[in-house]
């Protein structure tokens, strides 16, 4: 091909970098998986940050690299890097002005290693790092990228392993299985006890108005189902009250707008049932969605210390 025919073919590509930045900017502030979207879903959102500043590291390359002729290519390369940082820590600013959006300090290194990706691979030929510093670059560029795509992969295994598993909402037999929970910082999967199989979900409780475990993550309806099974166990001798709360995805957060149930707890192995027809009744002004739970929390209110708790085999019962 000629000078003519590739300049001509330069130019399509970087129209069409530019259309696909311009049709993806907008997804910084708007759109989104949402708080209870899918996990995979969420990682593969995430991701996007890696694509979108991959090709805006490209178009800066492509469109600064006749600027710069007169520094060396580490140089130039640190320029594009730290435009990328500029044009990352702006977006991620501009993100308070919109609602449900916030910061995310883990945004911006994904921005840059889509930089690094550029930079890497994508390169011009004058603009190449020499082979000395390209080879190793070109390792850590690739260990980045596969330490970036882990949450993507440990998403879809457990996914896939809770589809197979339900009716059982948890069981903690398996790898990753803690991430369908939040408050994952007073969590940790324990052999110290286990009312099936090996493990058991250990529950860090606080002195916090309400604390314990919340699992955020259902892979299909409750509807065809009678009664929802828990099993906790109390360490101590003293008992406590614990709260079961549950709710669907048009829970307005009113207090009547949900099921919670109060269960005494007695030392050892607690196996409590729940009716799935007392869920769906117990919102005030309509019946609750079994096809869309949103929410199961087990949590105590107020304690005056610390205390240990552990839960086991969530299950649900035709």
């Amino acid at each position: 091909m000629n000078n003519k025919g590739n300049f001509a073919s330069q130019k399509v590509r970087l129209r069409i970098v530019l259309l696909l930045l311009l049709v993806g900017a907008p997804l910084f502030f708007l759109g989104g998986p949402g708080a209870h979207g899918s996990r995979s879903f969420i990682a593969l959102w995430d991701l996007g940050h890696v694509l979108f500043f991959f090709l805006a590291s490209w178009l800066f390359c492509r469109v600064f690299r006749y600027s710069f002729t007169k520094t060396s290519v580490l140089t130039f390369q640190v320029y594009v890097f730290l435009l990328v940082f500029i044009t990352g820590i702006s977006v991620e600013g501009l993100q308070m002005y919109f609602d449900g959006r916030s910061p995310d300090v883990h945004d911006i290194l994904r921005n840059q290693l889509g930089c690094l990706i550029t930079l890497a691979f994508f390169a011009s030929g004058k603009r190449k790092l020499a082979g000395n510093i390209l080879f190793p670059f070109r390792v850590t560029v690739v260990i980045l990228i596969l330490a970036a795509m882990f949450p993507l992969g440990r998403a879809v295994i457990d996914e896939q392993i809770a589809l197979r598993q339900f009716p059982v909402l948890a069981d903690f037999e398996t790898p990753f299985e803690i991430d369908r929970w939040n408050k994952k910082e007073l969590l940790s999967i324990s052999d110290d006890v286990a009312r099936n199989g090996k493990y058991s979900l250990k529950v860090r409780l606080t002195t916090d108005t309400y604390s314990g475990a919340e699992l955020v993550y259902f892979p299909g309806t409750w509807k065809p189902y009678k009664n929802l099974y828990i099993s906790v166990y109390v360490p101590e001798k003293s008992g406590l009250m614990l709260v079961c709360r549950v709710n669907d995805s048009v829970h307005n957060d009113e207090h009547s707008d949900r099921f919670n149930g109060r269960f005494f707890l007695k030392k050892g192995w607690n196996d409590l049932v729940i009716a799935l027809e007392d869920i769906k009744n117990a919102p005030v002004k309509r019946l609750l969605n079994m096809n869309k739970i949103e929410n199961l929390k087990l949590f105590v209110i107020r304690q005056d210390r610390a205390r240990i708790i552990y839960i086991d085999h969530i299950y649900l019962e035709k």
